[in-house]
């Protein structure tokens, strides 16, 4: 029986909760649909949710609203919990368990409507979903290259760096790393050194592209649909949007792998072409590794 193609997407990490990775993946989403691509949205397990935020304010709802209006939700998010706690926790307190097969048929019937997916994580990558898979079990499952998401704020070098650690330690392509301001501008110039010192540094040591950090948006929590309409027009989103755009019109966006060549490179301004199209890792090690996750405690 001949092997199913991989479907075209990106998921999209934290190196934390709350640095972004909604903001993203719904500007992303905005950027790519302005120019023809049809695209689809995922947050396969979202907790912290009430009643109301599950019709509105929800990031599952968010990003079908601005995205992909005409999806259902129970595709888009199908496990959401009360409890603003890990999902294994939280899970647990709703008397229920995350099924990851649940979540891989959810996310093939949303890819067999859509050209490109976006899927977005949840917390870390190390955050656990199960007693025994975490978020980078379940990454493997959906073999997508990932996209990490940090803030510029003090701490954000050492959480960059092992969650790259994380990915590579499973050979998990790596697409870039969008930083973003989660907070009004530096007004000191202690602040403004901590800040460029934070670029500087993961750009150095990376190894993977890191483009201009995004703008801290203070109206997102308030008017989300106008506000997200305006970071999908950042250098930055257009920049990963054009790249992507070019893989989706040029190769079939199989996503394998990339050799890693150990942590420290140079620095990388902008671009993510390069990284994309050097994803070129056997399918035969994308499958040993998948079988090599079956218990992954985080």
């Amino acid at each position: 029986m001949p092997a199913t193609p991989t479907p075209k997407g990106l998921f999209i990490t934290g190196t934390d909760t709350n640095v972004g990775k909604t903001v993203v993946t719904a500007a992303l989403g905005l950027a790519l649909r302005r120019t023809g691509v049809d695209v689809g949205v995922m947050k396969p397990v979202e907790t912290g949710y009430t009643p109301d935020s599950r019709k509105s304010t929800s990031d599952g709802c968010r990003l079908r609203r601005s995205v992909a209006p005409e999806d259902p939700i129970e595709l888009i998010s199908p496990y959401c919990f009360p409890s603003p706690t890990a999902p294994l926790h939280a899970a647990r307190l709703a008397g229920q368990t995350i099924e990851c097969h649940v979540i891989l048929d959810a996310y093939h019937a949303l890819a067999g409507r859509h050209e490109f997916m976006l899927v977005e994580g949840v917390g870390g990558i190390l955050v656990p979903l199960t007693e025994t898979h975490d978020v980078r079990a379940l990454l493997m499952r959906l073999n997508l290259p990932c996209l990490i998401v940090s803030r510029t704020s003090s701490g954000s070098i050492n959480h960059a760096r092992l969650t790259l650690m994380a990915l590579r330690e499973r050979r998990i392509p790596i697409a870039g790393i969008v930083l973003n301001h989660t907070s009004a501008a530096a007004t000191t110039p202690e602040e403004r050194q901590q800040i460029e010192s934070t670029v500087q540094l993961i750009r150095e040591l990376s190894g993977v592209p890191v483009p201009d950090p995004l703008p801290f948006h203070s109206e997102l929590a308030g008017q989300w649909d106008t506000e997200i309409k305006r970071v999908a027009k950042d250098s930055t989103i257009q920049e990963l949007c054009r790249t992507l755009i070019d893989e989706i019109a040029h190769c079939s966006l199989h996503f394998r792998g990339i050799k890693d060549g150990g942590g420290h490179g140079h620095a990388v301004r902008s671009g993510f072409t390069d990284i994309l199209k050097g994803l070129d890792r056997d399918s035969s090690d994308r499958e040993h590794g998948q079988r090599g996750e079956g218990t992954n405690p985080a």
